[in-house]
């Protein structure tokens, strides 16, 4: 029997959805050519980067970047944007970062859509900014008397990306006079010779901040040809090496590890990363790549989660310290993690970095949107609630995910040497240039990731032998191919791209199947016990607005349906995927964010009693796409338990919970919610106060983990100035309280100052060695806030593991 896709499914609605959407955004008379470098890079790239208007997305993914055109590049107010410079200085110390990362986001943008009203904005925007600029070349939003303190470097920086990359794809040049003058003002305030600033000492993070200028500093030599801009690249190299500085080269040839880069922090650090691959292009200089290569495996290997985030506390910790909270999945690590596997696969050409992409665009970059593209969130934790926001007030990600979104057309499908590379898969059109000039067409008719075909049209001007190569994801294990109806073998042993190479004439058709199937990971370090499902390439997620969970058991023939289950309520049935019988289906109409959407039936089992619901009763319950999910606003969590039998985990999970004085008793310390938390106050000041959990067994402990609960004008954290809280334990059921360890990680508080700490922050303390306990008690002194004759201690989570 003949299952090749018949012309009846070549007109299928997503193929005319693609064109009509084609026609809709096709709005530039004539393609973007940008301005040309005068530097010809010495290591030429292996993909091309698109202009992205080359290349029109109609699917889910397209849906995501015309919102964040129309509902937040367009509607972002200049006048917000602009105020920092026109009365400086701005609102906060960074506030000057946010105007060059929209232009470069917009520019991107306009290059796409050919908006008309996004293009006299960016017009407008790009003007006033020059305006803003000093007569020494300084556009900072910093006062004269405190520049190059702070993040005045950093604002220059976006500053220059956004008109470099507004000038050369506008075509206005007049910008370009605006940017020589920052880079000279650079160039002779920072520097290694007698009289200069020392380059590190002018900015945060170890000097991290400041020196990832490195980046369009090396774009504007290869625009300019200016020699000193170049020389200023090779002074901040060596400036990384000063005794006080991050050593980021040195250590990731010799380490090969980023937590120990400086002082761990992660955006500042992966924009260096960007910074130190551009100039590799440049240059040619072979250690910079493989600094760069050595600090891809690491995060990879050992501090990425599941979704593509990176880093909690802003910061990279030791290997598979991976929290599903304590404020991680920062945006702007996600967008420059996504830049650095973008330069990457344009770079080598491996497939592996594209795959990177795949996962961090599906998932953490998407789950960081909200639907409609209008807001961002800053934190896009592994479970809790979607901070969207559409205020920059404090809010540097909500700058930096546009970016991110803007900057997909770009390396989703592309040219090399060779032909066309397919990196990700959305329906859509593609009109490209082979390297030799020869246009080619590519229509692709797909409800990817949601169905497994992807069907693509490819129309070449004239016949001629090239190659498409298809990537086949690290996840998919059973692909297939067809072109024009005949099945094409893949080679069992290949990794990342198929290369069709043939002769190909207008009509000619592929068809690629990715076998989309669940996955199931089985949690490790931090996760414990739980289990992520994911289905091809998407990380699925519980939603609490989905748990209206139904008995698997039936009664005449139908389902007995059950009440809303909390979160904290549901376990995994199961860590064999089979017997989860994951099942997708349509998404109900609140979730239907585009035509394919979907959620996801499993089975589970309840970990809580409930009113006529026993511990373990068999439920079935609906997941998510992490993208999509909490997108009402409701709770939301990836990493799931087992069931009670089968959970290793936390070992304080539903022990008894006491408290020294309490007071807000509404939460639970041992539910495994972050967001709810219990207190100690009397109103009254207390030199102490403790939170315990105790054990009807023993256990042995090596790990304990305690979150802060809620900070208020009464305190509600500890004040580590008279000492770090402690750890304390239980050698025998009815024995005393036992210090074994104080929690050196704990913030450094005071009795009025909570070390921005706000709710949900959790710390570490690992023990010296495993010990036998009934029970874990932290203790500390309980501070003040605001109000000097009381005392308030509070704590979301008590949490202590085997290892």
């Amino acid at each position: 029997m003949n299952k090749t896709p018949n012309a009846r499914k070549w007109t299928s609605p997503s193929l005319v959805l693609a064109v009509t959407l084609l026609a809709r955004f096709s709005l530039h008379a004539v393609e973007i050519t940008p301005i040309r470098e005068i530097i010809v890079p010495a290591i030429p790239d292996r993909q091309d980067f698109q202009v992205p208007d080359r290349v029109r997305l109609t699917g889910w993914v397209g849906e995501r970047i015309r919102g964040n055109e129309a509902n937040r590049l367009v509607k972002l107010d200049a006048t917000r944007l602009l105020e920092g410079y026109r009365k400086r200085p701005g609102r906060q110390s960074w506030d000057g970062e946010h105007v060059g990362k929209w232009l470069h986001a917009a520019t991107l943008a306009w290059v796409y859509t050919g908006d008309p009203a996004l293009r006299e904005k960016l017009d407008y925007i790009a003007a006033e900014l020059v305006k803003c600029q000093m007569e020494d070349g300084y556009l900072g939003t910093y006062v004269e008397s405190n520049r190059w303190r702070s993040w005045d470097v950093w604002a220059h920086k976006y500053n220059l990306l956004g008109l470099i990359t507004y000038a050369r794809y506008t075509g206005n040049p007049a910008p370009l006079a605006a940017c020589r003058r920052m880079a000279d003002l650079l160039c002779n305030t920072f520097g290694d010779e007698p009289g200069k600033r020392d380059i590190i000492k002018s900015g945060p993070q170890v000097g991290m901040a400041p020196t990832s200028v490195l980046e369009p500093m090396i774009l504007l030599y290869r625009l300019t040809g200016e020699p000193r801009y170049l020389e200023f690249c090779k002074y901040i190299l060596r400036a990384w090496e000063q005794p006080h500085g991050p050593k980021i080269i040195s250590t990731l040839l010799t380490t090969k590890r980023v937590d120990k880069i400086g002082n761990g922090k992660a955006y500042e650090m992966i924009s260096c990363f960007n910074g130190i691959l551009e100039y590799y292009r440049t240059t040619g200089d072979p250690d910079a790549l493989q600094a760069c290569l050595n600090a891809w495996q690491d995060i990879v290997a050992h501090r990425l989660y599941i979704t593509g985030a990176a880093s909690y506390w802003e910061v990279f910790h030791d290997d598979y310290d991976l929290p599903n909270n304590n404020i991680m999945g920062e945006t702007c690590v996600t967008v420059t993690w996504l830049q650095f596997n973008a330069q990457l696969v344009r770079l080598t050409g491996e497939a592996r970095f594209a795959d990177q992409l795949e996962n961090v665009v599906l998932n953490q970059l998407l789950g960081a949107q909200r639907c409609d593209g209008g807001a961002w969130g800053y934190y896009v934790q592994m479970e809790g609630r979607k901070p969207y926001t559409t205020n920059l007030d404090g809010q540097c990600c909500l700058s930096s995910g546009p970016r991110g979104v803007a900057l997909v057309p770009t390396f989703s499908t592309t040219t090399d040497s060779d032909g066309i590379v397919l990196n990700l898969y959305d329906a859509g059109t593609a009109q490209l240039r082979l390297r030799d000039g020869t246009p080619v067409t590519l229509t692709t008719a797909t409800e990817y990731p949601s169905k497994e075909w992807i069907r693509i049209a490819v129309d070449p001007a004239e016949t001629g032998t090239f190659a498409v190569k298809l990537r086949i994801p690290a996840w998919c294990h059973r692909a297939t191919i067809e072109v024009n109806g005949r099945k094409f073998a893949i080679d069992p042993n290949t990794a990342g791209y198929v290369a069709i190479q043939r002769s190909w004439k207008k009509g000619d058709r592929i068809a690629l199947r990715l076998k989309l199937e669940p996955r199931l990971v089985l949690g490790d370090h931090t996760n414990l016990g739980k289990v992520a499902l994911l289905y091809g390439p998407l990380v699925l997620a519980a939603d609490q607005a989905l748990c209206d969970t139904a008995r698997s058991a039936r009664k005449r023939g139908s389902a007995i349906p059950q009440p809303t289950m909390p979160l904290n309520g549901i376990a995994v049935a199961s860590p064999e995927l089979s017997k989860l019988k994951m099942t997708p289906e349509p998404a109900p109409d609140e979730f239907k964010t585009w035509p394919g959407a979907q959620v996801f039936r499993i089975r589970a089992v309840t970990r809580k009693p409930m009113p006529g619901i026993k511990i373990g009763t068999p439920v079935t319950i609906r997941l998510i796409p992490f993208a999509d999910a909490g997108s009402t606003g409701a709770r939301y969590k990836v990493w799931l338990p087992l069931s009670q039998e089968l959970y290793r985990g936390n070992l304080l999970l539903d022990g008894q919970a006491s408290l020294s004085r309490p007071d807000h008793t509404d939460g639970s310390m041992t539910d495994e919610d972050f967001e709810t938390f219990v207190a100690n106050s009397d109103g009254k000041l207390a030199e102490e106060d403790w939170f315990a959990v105790e054990l009807n067994e023993p256990v042995m402990v090596k790990r304990v983990v305690f979150a802060h609960g809620k900070t208020s004008a009464n305190g509600g954290w500890f004040d580590a100035t008279a000492g770090k809280p402690r750890v304390q334990v239980k050698r025998t059921k009815a024995g005393v309280w036992e210090t074994v360890a104080e929690i050196t990680d704990y913030p450094a508080t005071t009795a009025k100052n909570s070390a921005e700490m706000e709710g949900g922050e959790h710390v570490i303390c690992k023990l010296d060695r495993p010990i036998k306990t009934w029970g874990v008690r932290v203790v500390g002194k309980p501070a003040s806030g605001d109000k000097p004759q009381q005392s308030t201690s509070s704590c979301a989570e008590l949490q202590a593991f085997s290892e």
